[in-house]
């Protein structure tokens, strides 16, 4: 129970000045003259750590919170000196850039010229074709030309020999007309007047005969067909080949008649 002080104890200079602890009671005499040693209770401010109390608070003397030792020593920041960082440096690998070697304008393009020969070894090649051929690699168009000219001199271009070989394939094994022969010399950039001149060794006569032996041999394919099918077909596969309408018409009925008398379509 709390004690009262009264008036009269107070004037008096005597009295008994309670404080709770904890739960406890605390009493302290006051004698005349002295003022009452008054216990600052300790009142954390806001956000503070909880549990930590004033060194005057009675609490705080009994139980005064471990703090970290004073002696202790800052944490040192890590700071690289310039020497430290050249010692780093000279251990780190080092990326070795490839040396580019400069190349003479004579050997830039000898190297050209070899790949150039080495594709005219394994096909043949016009003039025109060449030159291209010569720039893609990186030669200049001045430089190109000196170079065809060089290798028609030592035999490896030769326009009119290369026309009149390609007249004879795409003639002989091909079954092909005139008109697709000369197309396709054409798109092979050989000049005009090469092709014209290789076209001659074709007469009229020998284009009827190879159309016509075209004609036969596709017409011993078509045996498992109809003969309006075959005829269909047979007259498509001329027309592809270029031969003109009237020479299509005649080589197709000599085809399909010559089939009739080995005996029609043999079905499968």
């Amino acid at each position: 129970m709390n004690d009262i002080i009264s008036l009269d104890s107070v004037r008096r200079g005597r009295g008994r000045v309670a404080a709770p602890q904890s739960g406890a009671e605390v009493e302290a005499e006051v004698t005349p003259g002295e003022s009452a040693p008054a216990e600052e209770w300790y009142s954390a401010p806001p956000g503070a750590t909880e549990g930590r109390r004033s060194t005057n608070h009675p609490a705080g003397r009994a139980r005064r919170p471990q703090t970290p030792d004073a002696q202790a020593e800052p944490r040192a920041e890590s700071v690289r000196s310039p020497a430290t960082l050249s010692a780093v440096s000279a251990l780190a690998p080092v990326a070795v850039l490839p040396v580019v070697q400069e190349v003479s304008d004579e050997e830039r393009l000898e190297r050209v010229s070899d790949t150039v020969i080495r594709a005219l070894g394994r096909r043949q090649l016009s003039a025109d074709e060449t030159h291209a051929l010569l720039m893609a690699q990186g030669a200049s168009d001045e430089e190109a030309v000196v170079l065809v000219a060089r290798y028609e001199e030592l035999g490896y271009l030769d326009d009119l020999a290369l026309a009149e070989s390609l007249v004879e394939r795409l003639s002989e094994r091909n079954h092909k007309s005139r008109s697709v022969i000369s197309r396709e010399l054409m798109a092979r950039k050989i000049p005009a007047a090469y092709v014209q001149a290789a076209l001659e060794q074709l007469d009229e006569g020998e284009e009827f005969d190879r159309a016509l032996e075209a004609a036969v041999k596709r017409a011993g394919q078509l045996s498992s067909y109809d003969d309006a099918t075959a005829e269909r077909r047979l007259i498509g596969f001329l027309t592809r080949r270029g031969y003109t309408s009237g020479v299509v018409r005649e080589v197709t009925r000599r085809a399909l008649a010559e089939r009739k008398g080995s005996g029609g379509p043999r079905f499968r």
